[in-house]
């Protein structure tokens, strides 16, 4: 069985966010059944869960008899090559497909986390409009250029939505949030093409679910002063 770890709460900002919803959805794409253990703050610093993720974040992707696998990235394409889906089974589509995977986590994610680092993080409000048109600046620069990059076309790559696609979308989530898509309108039709599917809208779904159903209150973040029950 497959089990996947995610946050029992998060703020109401993160919710449908949260990266384990890229590990949720290529599962639901690929038809594969899998369990949810939900993480604690506490849990997240525990030396047991560092030997298995790091640096302390979700989600984490724990299958009998394979190796753990961390990082949203990795885990969306070990899915999707070892279940054949939405990865072209040709050499060069295939690598431009991994190409457009990094590039939304490496080229297009930092610079939108600036933006949220300022909005959600901050709380010196002199530090956060001196540092605003930085960061929105260079986050709408990286916007533009995956618009021209896009222009013209339905998917990233091929005729077919692939893991390119349902990696770009996710990470576009975040500037949708942040409201930086309005001067992006062929970004906001891409995006609303990629997030119409059955197996994306269960994955935010069964987040939020799950989300909705703790408070804060629930969360453990000491476990000297909280102990597991």
């Amino acid at each position: 069985m497959i089990t996947i770890t995610a946050m029992k709460w998060v703020p109401p900002f993160a919710a449908g966010q949260v990266r384990d919803h890229r590990a949720r959805w290529i599962l639901n794409e690929a038809g594969w059944p899998y369990e949810v253990r939900l993480m604690d703050a506490c849990d997240l610093a525990s030396q047991e869960y560092r030997e298995k993720q790091p640096f302390g974040q979700v989600p984490y992707l724990e299958e009998d008899g394979r190796t753990t696998l961390f990082e949203s990235g990795a885990i969306v394409i070990d899915v999707a090559t070892r279940a054949a889906i939405l990865i072209p089974a040709d050499g060069n589509a295939r690598s431009l497909v991994l190409s457009w995977v990094i590039a939304a986590l490496n080229s297009i994610e930092p610079f939108l986390m600036n933006v949220a680092e300022v909005e959600y993080f901050m709380e010196d409000a002199g530090q956060k409009d001196a540092r605003r048109p930085a960061v929105v600046a260079a986050a709408e620069q990286r916007l533009s250029q995956l618009e021209t990059a896009l222009k013209g076309r339905t998917w990233l790559v091929g005729d077919q939505f692939t893991i390119a696609d349902l990696m770009m979308a996710s990470v576009l989530k975040i500037a949708r949030r942040l409201d930086l898509l309005k001067s992006h309108p062929e970004l906001v039709s891409y995006q609303d093409r990629c997030l119409d599917r059955p197996a994306y809208r269960k994955a935010v779904a069964d987040q939020r679910a799950t989300i909705e159903s703790h408070k804060m209150a629930d969360m453990r973040f000491d476990e000297a002063r909280h102990p597991a029950n």
